[in-house]
């Protein structure tokens, strides 16, 4: 048996690639760039080729830095953008060299069809999914409207992981199925096809390649694959899973109520659970965890840590030219206004919607809004209520969430954003429950490579992995007084978004230029 494992994140911008042992050491790192593509509004493609060339020379770099003989690399794990696919053809090569983007919208002028076909409430019961234009069901039923042709000299559909593994070796394409959650034609209870959903839609079921579960080997690295990525011949290969699925198992969740939220460009709280009802919990996205048995509750923000961003850029001016004179992270000197102001920044609520609110509400109109402001207030409290605004949404995803019975346990958290001692006391404290940092915050290059280590037999199970290599720097216990504080504001939080939306007030704002 190997010594090492290699987990390979090939993510919207980039891949990044990480070798580690099994106590989560690393040992090698390696990174390649690739753009999105914009050939039309709301179309976002990559470039097959480029993509799988980058993950290659990212798999190299890994290695070579590593300074490991390849051949004590026992298995690659890997995680990709989940919805994203390509038609192959008979060939086994990508038609056209593209890939249909999970950020792509062209579904969208075609949703209201594909509503008469299916209702929403019937398709989010069949497949865990809310009927929007980021899965891959209303790509692919845009293609067999507007580019049939290419749809018929398809031999298969195949989602990103499907296409790079059969590029590192595998014998023929194989859908890992906790992935395939998010193509909204498979069904997260029964772990197979939404045959209902196909049949209306009028997909060709054999154009879609064999499941298969995560921790399954897929074939092994040949003597061509080997040249181009550094690895030995015959480094087994393992189906991963989708990347916020990996993410999740290499932040620890692995029992029911056990949560993370990442805060980056976007934010995403995934919390696990035994029980899928889906009537219980409308607008989430329901997918099953790598740990199979396990269900991942998730929802997404828009915003998130953008938002602070904006903050950055446009209220902390002084604060970004002080960081370039001395060489500190405006962040960090951004922190100074945080400590500044109170808990609940002397009342000032901070509405992050600053590009429209995902989960709950989904609405595209939503804006930002600072409520509640006085001549008594500083640019010290409008600062933290921004890092507080985005928490706030948070937690209205996780007590939406609460409607289902579930309760957070732990709550591990990842991202940018949380290096900010300050948010993560204010996260602490607005959930009510200990916050774990992770010590190797790639949690999703982690989750990749405990996947890994099930399928090369290191591991019994997916827990077993986790406990082996997933490991956390501090907890963060809450403040119970800011904790009752917090949920004062979310009621007047909750109360803002009602008022504004109910009385068309963000339709409004949308009218105006």
């Amino acid at each position: 048996m190997g010594k090492y494992l290699i987990g390979i994140d090939v993510g919207t911008t980039g891949t990044k690639a990480m070798i580690l042992d099994k106590k989560g050491q690393i040992y090698g790192k390696g990174y390649g760039e690739y753009p999105c593509n914009y050939p039309s509004p709301n179309w976002v493609e990559q470039d097959v080729d480029l993509l799988v060339e980058e993950t290659f020379k990212a798999c190299k770099q890994a290695v070579t830095s590593s300074g490991l003989d390849p051949k004590e690399i026992e298995a690659v794990g890997f995680s990709c953008q989940r919805a994203t696919f390509t038609l192959v053809d008979n060939n086994n090569q990508a038609i056209d060299n593209i890939f249909y983007g999970w950020q792509d919208n062209r579904g969208a002028e075609i949703l209201e069809e594909a509503m008469a076909l299916v209702d929403p409430d019937t398709f989010f019961r069949s497949t865990g999914m809310p009927m929007a234009p980021t899965f891959t069901f209303i790509k692919l039923l845009w293609l067999i409207k507007k580019r049939p042709e290419l749809y018929e000299k398809a031999k298969y559909v195949a989602m990103m992981p499907e296409y790079i593994q059969y590029c590192f070796g595998a014998d023929d394409f194989y859908c890992e199925v906790t992935n395939a959650c998010t193509s909204g034609y498979l069904n997260p209870n029964t772990m197979d096809w939404a045959d209902n959903i196909i049949d209306a839609f009028g997909f060709d079921k054999t154009k879609f390649p064999k499941l298969v579960k995560p921790g399954d080997i897929v074939g092994k690295v040949t003597p061509t694959t080997a040249e181009k990525t550094g690895l030995a011949v015959g480094t087994l290969l393992v189906a991963g899973s989708g990347d916020q699925q990996c993410a999740a198992i290499g932040a620890g969740v692995i029992e029911d109520g056990y949560a993370s939220l990442t805060l980056g460009t976007a934010g995403l709280l995934v919390v696990g659970t035994k029980n899928l009802v889906l009537e219980d919990v409308p607008g989430v996205m329901a997918t099953s965890s790598a740990s199979l048995g396990l269900y991942n509750l998730e929802g997404i923000q828009l915003g998130a840590a953008s938002s602070y961003r904006w903050a950055r850029d446009e209220l902390a001016e002084i604060e970004v030219a002080f960081g370039k004179k001395t060489g500190l992270d405006p962040y960090e000197v951004m922190d100074y206004h945080i400590q500044k102001s109170p808990v609940g920044s002397k009342g000032i609520v901070f509405m992050p919607f600053l590009t429209g609110s995902g989960y709950p509400y989904w609405n595209p109109e939503a804006k930002g809004i600072f409520a509640g402001l006085t001549f008594a207030h500083s640019k010290s409290d409008m600062i933290r209520s921004v890092m507080e605004g985005i928490a706030l949404e948070s937690k209205d995803m996780y007590e939406t969430m609460k409607k289902s019975g579930l309760l957070l346990k732990q709550l591990a958290i990842t991202g940018g954003a949380t290096k900010s001692a300050a948010w993560r006391q204010i996260i602490a404290d607005m959930f009510g429950v200990p916050i774990r940092k992770l010590e190797i915050p790639d949690a999703t290059i982690v989750g990749a490579a405990v996947i890994a280590g099930v399928g090369a037999g290191w591991f019994n199970n997916v827990t077993e992995g986790v406990n082996s290599m997933v490991r956390y720097l501090e907890t963060i216990e809450p403040v119970p007084e800011n904790v009752k504080k917090y949920n004062d504001i979310y009621d007047i939080y909750k109360n803002l978004y009602s008022a504004l939306n109910d009385n068309c007030i963000y339709s409004q704002f949308a009218k105006l230029k």
